[in-house]
């Protein structure tokens, strides 16, 4: 990544074209805006001045100002510049709040604390645009402050380091957002990137991977971008680097917070220091990412003086007063196959292993709380015992373990991967990514409510300290690949955690987005451009692109659209085949978003109060021009509002008044959806033919239930196929149900999984195909995923090829155009205690 400098980096701050007619998108939103008429003009002649405690603040803005305008506006100690800024213990309730007013004569920028002025000083660069009579900045009067204090964003730099300039433009981004945490993943068991003088074989040897290395390779690691094959790959950050991007952030009222992952993920400690390893007399099994000897001993008193005097030199570099332990996905096979865990157990009466983990952290939070350090830790570290009511929890997994911690008296910071765990993929069929908690669209990022109303009372919501994003890097190697990852999804992140709940609407966001990413321009990122839409509504499709500033661009005839295809004009389009449409958005700028074949379709049909009855019946929906082909369909039956849920027992398809498909099983649409997905399939479809919808169904108590009926068209092959396991089946979860194509299903076994364990998938005439994906593991989690597995084909249904390791439960295997498949197969690499689900593949 090109680096263009702190002014350069913060001249993005405004955009300069803005009508004038138009109020600036500010983003995130303050929490109050009056507009006013008219605009400040802002010319040699203006001044910037300080009150008291304000006058670093006031540089910074004047540097930017230049940076912006090409204006050296001068500036000094006062208050009577035409733009002052001053601190006013009465500005505000909240430290980080402000006052800011613009008018025709001047800007006033007033707050209790430096971190408000400069909030203040973001939301007015903001305002600053390029008018016909030159800069100028609006006039308004913005009263605002955070939601919440902790305002985040994770970085993962152990899996692919990143290096510093790109640590300082990272910092730049988000302090161009408000946001004032950065959580540093440091060390992992792909590397460890922070030099600790008195343990030197920490970086020396944990800090590089590949050819001449001791540190295991990845699996996923192998010819990436950057680093092809098995080349050695690695790097770490100087103490000297760490304290020149630790004073960066305070100039940017960010605190960093550094996790050193134990006593899980520690591979580069292992690797490193073997001693420190439990001493084991059995089989200690792979942990959730397929290592072996990834975890430290929790019982040899020799570990917790090597990790006081690596958290003392953490705590000499990092001022913040939290320090990340980590905590999560520990392998505690490796302590029950240790004797001297087992030893300790017995001594101190323990019935677990999680005991154990309870044990290393209630040390590690003495060890810290000896530095004036908070122990933070991700939701795992709960398990085995109470902690310290002071120590924070991180709620990765969903919301629910922070509903528990929030319960139990804990700080909580809310980072659940469905909505904050930016390495999932965006939607798209191109897109690359983890995908266990589902894929993660920026509006995905930003409708979700951190403080849970609907579980915990007002006490237990305050103890919902923020929001966090968080970046994993197993498929991120380089940092244009970071910043496409996180960007415009922080931005989301941002306004949920500074913006009241009751002025966020995603609608409004999504506008202020558009005109925002000019910003982001200048901020040399690289994010990821959102794609048009297409929507089908009785048989004529309407394009649309995904903000301001956007065209949409698109082609009929298979091709690629370019920035010279044909641009939407706004009139509906009426395609013979709308499955032929591509559409892609293109910036004024000429960034382009990928492309995007298809077709979204609005609802078919709904339902209210007048059809629903406490009684099972049989409810009648007309679809119009909702289906134009033949095969695979997929109704699903979405609650909106209301008291009630609906219970679903049968759905039937009629085409011009014959049945044609009927899907048989229990499905809810309420609070929470199950099974409420039904799988229709259409031999053979003309122009002009009829359906009707007939599904008997009831409500669970009332009437009062509103919903809508989707119908899309299944974009992957589905053949007939049977399923068989060398593992035993969980009540009705059958083999056969990864593989009857109703998503809503799967197998699961009723045991942990074994070493050589199979799951093997039979189609009854050979399949052709480009890939074939298979996902196991409970939807949006990475419960009974099979944690150390492969996925091969076979063309013959007996002879199977080389075999693709699964990466966090997911295996894909892509071949060329006309690969025929007759079976595929999963198989186990090593015991586990969790159970297993299988989904149904998606074949391409």
């Amino acid at each position: 990544m090109k680096m263009t400098g702190l002014a350069m980096l913060l001249a993005c701050l405004s955009t300069l074209a803005c009508h004038a007619a138009q109020p600036p998108s500010l983003l995130p939103l303050p929490a109050e805006v009056k507009w006013s008429d008219g605009s400040l003009p802002i010319h040699p002649g203006t001044t910037i001045s300080a009150g008291e405690g304000a006058l670093e603040e006031a540089r910074l803005l004047q540097t930017e100002l230049a940076a912006l305008t090409g204006l050296k506006l001068a500036g000094g100690k006062s208050t009577t510049g035409a733009i002052v800024l001053r601190i006013d213990t009465t500005a505000s309730q909240n430290p980080e709040g402000y006052r800011l007013v613009v008018s025709k004569a001047g800007a006033r920028i007033a707050a209790p604390t430096s971190a408000g002025l400069f909030y203040g000083t973001r939301t007015f660069l903001q305002l600053v645009e390029k008018t016909s009579k030159g800069w100028t900045a609006r006039c308004a009067d913005i009263t605002d402050a955070p939601r919440f204090g902790w305002r985040g964003l994770m970085l993962d730099e152990a899996r692919h380091f990143m290096g510093k300039d790109y640590l300082i433009h990272l910092l730049d981004t988000m302090a161009a957002h408000k946001m004032n945490r950065l959580h540093w993943h440091l060390t992992d068991d792909q590397g460890w990137r922070i030099e600790i003088k008195a343990y030197p074989k920490l970086t020396s040897v944990g800090a590089w991977r590949g050819e001449g290395t001791k540190m295991p390779m990845a699996k996923w690691d192998k010819d990436r971008e950057g680093h092809p094959g098995n080349a050695r790959y690695g790097g770490f950050h100087t103490q000297a680097d760490i304290r020149e991007i630790v004073a960066h952030a305070k100039k940017l009222h960010i605190q960093i917070i550094p996790e050193i992952d134990v006593p899980g993920h520690a591979s580069a400690i292992t690797t490193a220091y073997p001693e420190t390893l439990p001493i084991s007399d059995g089989d200690a099994g792979k942990g959730v990412h397929g290592l072996r000897g990834n975890v430290i001993s929790v019982v040899r008193e020799e570990n917790y003086t090597m990790l006081e005097t690596i958290f003392g030199e953490i705590a000499d570099l990092f001022p913040a007063p939290y320090i990340h332990v980590g905590g999560d996905e520990v392998n505690v096979n490796a302590w029950k196959a240790s004797p001297e865990h087992r030893a300790f157990m017995k001594e101190h009466g323990m019935k677990n292993a999680h005991q154990l983990q309870n044990h290393f952290m209630l040390r590690l939070e003495k060890i810290l709380a000896g530095m004036g350090r908070t122990l933070v830790g991700w939701n795992e570290i709960m398990h085995g015992g109470h902690l310290s009511k002071d120590t924070v929890i991180m709620s990765w997994i969903g919301i629910g373990p922070g509903v528990n911690a929030a319960r139990k008296g804990h700080p909580v910071v809310m980072c659940p991967g469905p909505h904050c765990y930016f390495d999932m993929k965006y939607p798209g069929p191109d897109e690359t990514g983890h995908w266990w908690a589902g894929i993660v669209s920026t509006q995905r990022a930003y409708d979700w409510n951190p403080t849970i109303t609907d579980q915990l009372n007002e006490t237990e919501q305050a103890r919902i300290k923020g929001v966090q994003c968080c970046l994993w890097t197993e498929f991120v190697p380089n940092t244009d690949g970071a910043d496409y990852k996180l960007w415009p999804r922080a931005c989301a992140t941002a306004e949920v955690g500074w913006t009241p709940q009751e002025r966020r609407e995603w609608s409004d966001f999504e506008q202020r987005l558009g005109n925002h990413l000019d910003r982001l321009d200048r901020l040399s990122v690289n994010y990821h451009v959102m794609p048009s839409s297409a929507l089908l509504d009785k048989g004529i499709v309407t394009l649309s692109a995904p903000g301001s500033g956007f065209r949409v661009v698109y082609t009929t005839d298979g091709t690629d659209p370019t920035a010279t295809s044909p641009v939407y004009g706004g009139k509906p389009l009426t395609l013979d085949d709308p499955a032929s449409l591509k559409h892609r958005a293109l910036r004024t700028n000429g960034r382009m978003s990928r492309v995007i074949t298809g077709i979204e379709r609005l609802p078919v049909a709904n339902w209210s109060p007048k059809v629903v009855s406490t009684e099972l019946k049989t409810v009648r929906f007309e679809l119009e021009n909702a289906i134009d082909a033949s095969g695979t369909w997929y109704l699903g039956f979405h609650y909106k509002r209301g008291a009630h849920k609906i219970v679903i027992e049968d759905v039937g398809l009629l085409q011009n008044g014959k049945e044609i498909a009927r899907d048989t099983h229990t499905g809810h649409a309420g609070g929470q959806h199950t099974d409420n997905i039904y799988r229709l399939v259409i031999p053979k479809h003309n122009a002009g033919d009829r359906y009707v919808i007939e599904a008997k169904l009831r409500s669970d108590g009332g009437n009062s239930s509103y919903g809508i009926l989707s119908l899309e068209q299944s974009s992957y092959q589905e053949p007939v196929a049977t399923a068989e396991t060398t593992m035993t089946t969980h009540a009705g979860n059958t083999p056969g149900k990864a593989c009857d194509w109703n998503r809503s299903n799967f197998f699961w076994s009723s045991r942990g999984g074994r070493k050589g364990d199979t799951f093997t998938i039979g189609f009854a005439e050979p399949v052709s195909c480009k890939q074939i994906s298979v996902q196991t593991g409970k939807a949006d989690s990475n419960q009974d995923i099979i944690l150390d597995g492969s996925l091969a084909l076979s063309a013959d249904g007996t002879t199977f090829g080389e075999p693709v390791a699964l990466v966090m439960g997911s295996g894909t295997v892509k071949k060329p155009a006309g690969m025929t498949v007759k079976a595929l197969r999963l198989t186990i690499g090593s015991d586990q205690n969790s159970w297993v689900i299988v989904r149904d593949p998606k074949i391409k």
